[in-house]
Parts: structure tokens; C-alpha cells; sequence
């Protein structure tokens, strides 16, 4: 039987305002007993992602039906392709369309389910429930789970962990338990507390005859390449052409900022890329040129324990500040700033609001007596920062792989985004054309799978290149970097290769229950070196079963100091 290639509907059968754990087996309830009463025989279950695997196990249980993968189906077969919830975790739109394409290309007659969504998607043909998506799972199997997630990606084996496999059917026991203390306690409950299901699809049963019987599968959309990066631009705060003006409104600003820093962290935002959730005082200004003069409006963000108190003494400092900024430079009348202030104490945020307008006057008195030198060392440091963007991009443009450069860049990286994220992604369009000048990508993937501290900066930047995560990233590579890990009894081995400049091969070991897809690395005369992660392993072996030819080199062999980080490959699948 071949699919049919038009656009078929996907079915929705229930929404529900509560999701709990008892919910769901009560809909997985509802589906199977269609299922049976259909007489609709299956010939597997595949759980579509990792996180899928205790729905799938449950309806593997109910249905008498084995739990396959791409190694045990055959173009004839029927199986159910299930998906867990969306969005959750690493699962997205584009994820289900894609895992979903390729899974019909070795099993054309299976239809998807998705078990959990807040709205109601399109991509699949049977959506299980719509609703909020919650915590669901324990947080021990959630980190298990991403540990075994990967991509949809052509030619690869799905294949879990044992860890994972035992975890999954705790969890399950743990939706079924759900279910019995709820009927246990039945009598005692409303009618809606025991089943808060509604049932959206009148005719479910003609929609499962439909998708299993007459093949009207909903084909998946491919549309688009995958994430966006979010785009900022750098918008000045000041308003002002004229310099005379500029630097005598610097001056008045700095000296208030330089008041309130030796009691509180304080920082004077210039533009809005600067505006950022941070602890302290947060000044933010808005300049405008009026009248042959300036209009000075400043809001004094503070966000401190003890807000009330706080609040107080930071407006003091601000008041004491201009009346000794006054004292020391006007010598007549001026105007002067009006004051105000507003607080939330369930939050520890309060803020000061200052406006003032300096006319040309008091413009010239500032700048015949500020201190240049102070207010430029002040300027000056203020810079610092995007000199470290600079260095960053040069540091990329001219990369060079060695241990050094590679702390670095992760130092940098790590740094900026966590002083200025804002900053940081109004500079990524720069960042991310030294990486694609550098062809570094395979270097932002490994990064991302190792340095968990790293991901919010290293995923921007993969959003930018139009993937979801560096997941999808790794899936579309054909070069990766990776370090081998190894151990120290094998350093003799690695001394040998470095000294005598000996060939490296990559070797793939049969499947095993601990880990699932390894590559081996080993000298042309057999001598084991060390085993690539499970991460690169998972996409190498993908590639290689597409039918690409996988070719290792040395990136960098550090001659003198052992580490995890010693030993670095380059894995071409041509």
C-alpha cells in the first residue's frame, strides 16, 4: 500500500485544562481501545524521541506489540512513530517534521502520534491531548533523556542507554501509580477531578480507520531551515549633535554614577544594548538637545536587599551629589532637577527618577571645570569592553589550534556574554562572520557538547546559522573537532605517534549495551589510543551508513602535558 502524497488533517481527540500524569494514561487508554476495537494490528511502536519512551512502552505493553528500530523494520511495516510533548526540552516543530520525513522513507505506512501540545499541531496525525505542558517526568530522567537525545539525521540507529531504558519504566510506573491512588480515591473526588478530559474528535474512530486502514497520512512540512537568532541594534541614549553639550552632560552623569559606586554597584548604561537585568543601581538616561540646551531624563533602576532602606540612601547620594556638583561649579541661579521616585517590595526594585535641562550656560561652566583626565580614564575604562569584543572577533579570524587558544576563546566567550549578553548578541552578526570566515562551526559543536556553560552564547550564535540547537548543528556537519578521551596508561602509545608521526585510524565497534555506537582510535599496527564521545560517535555513524567515507587526522597532539584535552581530531565524512 503506498501513501497517498496529498495534505491530509491531523486528528485532535482531547483538550484539558489540567494535564497531570493520570491524564495521559487515561488518553492512552482511550487510543488503545480504539485501536482494539478497530482490530487495527500493529507491527511495532517507535518512540520518536528519547522522551517518548515510557508512552511508547506503555502502548508496546497494551497493544502486544514490540518496542523496534531501524535495524528490525521493513518497508512493510505499521507502526505507530510516538513523540512526547511540544515544546519540552530539545523536541520542536522542526524536529517532529523532520524526524518524521525520514522515518516514512523506511516506513511509509506508519502514522505519528504526539502525545502532549499547548496548541494544536498540523505535523502530525493524531495529537493526543492540547493542553499546558508541564512537569511531567522526574528531573533524574530528564538529564538521563538529553544525554541520549540526538537529531533526526539519515542513516542512523536509535538505540538508548540501559540507564535510560530502567529509568523509563520507573517513570511509567510512576504515571501508573498516578492513576491507581487517583481511582483508589474515586468516591471522594468531583467527576471533573477524576476525569478532566474532553473530547474533541467525534468521529476518532473514523480517523484512526482513516490514517491506519486507508494510509491518508499528513505529510510532514519541511519549511524552513530551523531557529532564528533574535536581532539587536545598538540605539544611542544620547540625542545630542553637539559635543559641547555631550561632554558637559558625560561629565554631570559620571560624577553621579562615581557618587553612588562607592556604596553600591552601579552601572552608567550609554546605549540600549546596556540595559541589562543586573543587581545594583542601573542608570539609564534619555538626552534630547532642546532650546539650545539639553534635557537631561534619567531613571535610577535599583534592585538591592532591603529595598526601602536602600532606596533611600541612594537618592540621597544622588541629591548630595548635585548640591555639591553646584557648590563646585555654579557660582548663580541654575535649574534645578526635579526628583521623584517610585518602589516594589515584593520585587527589591525601586527607581529614581531625575530630570533636569542644562542650558548652553551651565554647559560651559561644566566644562571649564570638570577634570578632563578623570572623566576620559573614566571613558576610557568604560571601552575595555569592546576592546574584548575585538579581540574576540581577531581571536577567531586569526584562530590557531593549540591548548592555549582553545582556553581563550572559551574564556572570552564565557566573559562577555555573561557581562553584557545584550552587547554580546548586538555584536553576534560580527562574531559569527569570523566563524564562518574561520570555518569554526565544528569547533562552536564540540564546545556546545562539552561546555555546559557556554550553551546560551554558543546556541545565539547556532541560531544565527538557522539551526535549533547544536544538536541540528552536529546533524548537518560533514567536519567535526573532537578531543579523544583516553587515559594516562595509553600515553606511551600516544608518545609513539607523536615522535614517530605514525598514521591514525578510526575503528567502529560493534554495538554494545553500555555504549551503543563507539569509534575507536588506534594506530596502523593496532595500538589503542582512545574512543571519540557518544555525541560525535552518534553522527559519524549516521554518516558512514549514508554510505560517506570517514577519514581521521591529527588537529593537535600536545607533546608534553596529559589532560582530557590533550588529544584533538579532525573526522572528515566525505
Amino acid at each position: 500500500m503506498k501513501v497517498k502524497e496529498l495534505d491530509y488533517r491531523s486528528s485532535l481527540f482531547f483538550k484539558c485544562s489540567n494535564v497531570k500524569q493520570e491524564t495521559i494514561v487515561d488518553a492512552l487508554d482511550f487510543f488503545v481501545e480504539r485501536l482494539k476495537k478497530l482490530s487495527i494490528d500493529l507491527d511495532g511502536v517507535y518512540p520518536g524521541d528519547v522522551f517518548s519512551l515510557p508512552f511508547a512502552m506503555y502502548i508496546s505493553d497494551r497493544t502486544a506489540t514490540p518496542l523496534k528500530t531501524e535495524n528490525f523494520i521493513k518497508k512493510t511495516d505499521k507502526l505507530l512513530l510516538v513523540f512526547s510533548a511540544l515544546p519540552f526540552e530539545f523536541v520542536s516543530e522542526k524536529y517532529i517534521s523532520e524526524k518524521t520525513s525520514l522515518f516514512r522513507k523506511i516506513a511509509p505506512n506508519s502514522p505519528s502520534l504526539l502525545i502532549l501540545s499547548e496548541r494544536n499541531f498540523r505535523g502530525v496525525d493524531f495529537q493526543l491531548i492540547k493542553g499546558k505542558v508541564e512537569r511531567l517526568f522526574s528531573y533524574q530522567f530528564i538529564r538521563e533523556a538529553r544525554e541520549n537525545f540526538f537529531w533526526p539525521t539519515e542513516g542512523e540507529v536509535t538505540a538508548v542507554s540501559e540507564r535510560l531504558w530502567e529509568l523509563s519504566r520507573k517513570e511509567l510506573s510512576n504515571f501508573l501509580r498516578a492513576k491507581r491512588i487517583r481511582d483508589s480515591a474515586r468516591k471522594y473526588l468531583r467527576d471533573e477531578e477524576v476525569v478532566n478530559l474532553n473530547l474533541i474528535d467525534s468521529d476518532a474512530e473514523l480517523s484512526l480507520w482513516e490514517k491506519f486502514k486507508k494510509g491518508n497520512l499528513v505529510k510532514p512540512s519541511l519549511k524552513g531551515k530551523g531557529g532564528k537568532g533574535e536581532k539587536i541594534t545598538v540605539e544611542k541614549l544620547f540625542q545630542i549633535r553637539d559635543p559641547h553639550l555631550s561632554s558637559a552632560v558625560t561629565s554631570v552623569l559620571e560624577y553621579v554614577s562615581q557618587s553612588i559606586e562607592y556604596r553600591f554597584p552601579t552601572y552608567l548604561a550609554y546605549s540600549n544594548v546596556e540595559i541589562t537585568e543586573r543587581k545594583g543601581v542601573l542608570i539609564v538616561p534619555k538626552v534630547t538637545e532642546e532650546l539650545n540646551g539639553a534635557d537631561l531624563r534619567v531613571e535610577f533602576i535599583v534592585r538591592l536587599e532591603k529595598i526601602k532602606e536602600n532606596l533611600k540612601k541612594v537618592n540621597h547620594l544622588i541629591q548630595s551629589s548635585i548640591v555639591e556638583l553646584a557648590k563646585d561649579v555654579f557660582k548663580k541661579d541654575f535649574f534645578t532637577p526635579q526628583i521623584d521616585s517610585s518602589i516594589d517590595e515584593k520585587l527589591n526594585r525601586g527607581s529614581i527618577y531625575l530630570s533636569w535641562y542644562i542650558d548652553r550656560e551651565m554647559a560651559d561652566r561644566i566644562n571649564e571645570k570638570i577634570n578632563r583626565r578623570w572623566l576620559l580614564s573614566r571613558l576610557l575604562y568604560r571601552k575595555r569592553i569592546k576592546t574584548e569584543f575585538l579581540e574576540l572577533i581577531k581571536l577567531i579570524e586569526n584562530f590557531e589550534f593549540n591548548l592555549e587558544n582553545l582556553e581563550l576563546l572559551k574564556a572570552k566567550l564565557g566573559s562577555l556574554w555573561r557581562k553584557n549578553s545584550n552587547l554580546f548578541k548586538a555584536k553576534s552578526r560580527e562574531i559569527f562572520s569570523a566563524i564562518e570566515k574561520g570555518k569554526l562551526w565544528p569547533l562552536v559543536a564540540i564546545f556546545s557538547v562539552k561546555e555546559t556553560s557556554l550553551r546560551e552564547p554558543l546556541d545565539f550564535l547556532i541560531k544565527l546559522k538557522g539551526y535549533e540547537n547544536y544538536h541540528h548543528l552536529l546533524s548537518n556537519l560533514d567536519t567535526y573537532y573532537t578531543p579523544v578521551l583516553t587515559k594516562r596508561i595509553y600515553r606511551p602509545n600516544w608518545e609513539r605517534v607523536i615522535r614517530g608521526k605514525l598514521s591514525i585510524f578510526l575503528k567502529g565497534e560493534p554495538l554494545n549495551p553500555k555504549s551503543f555506537s563507539t569509534y575507536v582510535l588506534q594506530t596502523g599496527d593496532g595500538k589503542f589510543l582512545g574512543t571519540l564521545p557518544k555525541t560525535i560517535s552518534h553522527y559519524i555513524l549516521a554518516k558512514e551508513r549514508q554510505g560517506k567515507r570517514v577519514t581521521c587526522r591529527e588537529l593537535y597532539f600536545e607533546p608534553d602535558v596529559f589532560s582530557e584535552n590533550s588529544y584533538w581530531v579532525e573526522i572528515k565524512c566525505l
